[in-house]
């Protein structure tokens, strides 16, 4: 039987939200590092669920500076991987880092180029939206994403913990469905609660 993976050590040398990020955060109202814009400890869950559900395709819409789908494909090697941003970390100063191969579309994923682009992937097992998080936006993407074959969305920031998320806290949970939420404790920022969170909706 082979063992288990041990996540947790697999993400021991990536940079995740901690303390200095929130610092950051609070002081220039944007958290302006190059690292995966997530609680460590809901991404170890991530990756869990990503391996339970053998997941092979992968699409990300709002990369940040791209960590998050980097990381995830070095770890899984998704057959097909993609992403959707409109650069605003790289016009903040920050680099991009896309894995080999990937598809991007360089844009803003509520245009009808993005809807072609997304129809153009086909089916897509696990679409992540981390993009704008103001309740019309999020809808918005989440509503076009539902529109094309996928087996799971995922919204991140479902607690609204704070006033920039509190749109995406309103939709999931105004969602109906089976959905499995993913909220951990903030260990890195010293805290027992999360101020994140991932909402994983399966498709009907």
């Amino acid at each position: 039987m082979t063992a288990p993976r041990d996540f947790r050590a697999e993400l021991d040398g990536v940079a995740c939200w901690d303390r200095s990020t929130q610092e950051l955060y609070e002081a220039r109202g944007e958290p302006l590092q190059d690292r995966v814009l997530q609680n460590r400890e809901e991404l170890i869950a991530l990756c869990r669920f990503i391996e339970a559900h053998d997941i092979r395709s992968y699409l990300e819409v709002g990369v940040w500076t791209g960590r998050l789908v980097s990381t995830l494909h070095r770890m899984f090697e998704f057959d097909r991987v993609a992403a959707c941003d409109d650069g605003y970390a790289q016009r903040l100063g920050l680099p991009l880092h896309l894995p080999d191969g990937a598809r991007c579309f360089a844009g803003d994923s509520a245009s009808d180029a993005y809807r072609s682009f997304r129809a153009s992937l086909g089916h897509v097992d696990l679409v992540f939206i981390d993009a704008n998080h103001h309740y019309a936006g999020v809808r918005a993407d989440l509503e076009l994403e539902r529109q094309f074959s996928h087996r799971f969305v995922a919204l991140h920031d479902i607690t609204g913990a704070n006033r920039h998320t509190r749109g995406v806290a309103r939709l999931w949970g105004e969602l109906q469905g089976r959905k499995v939420e993913i909220v951990e404790p903030h260990r890195e920022l010293g805290l027992e609660r999360s101020v994140m969170g991932i909402g994983i909706l399966s498709a009907p």
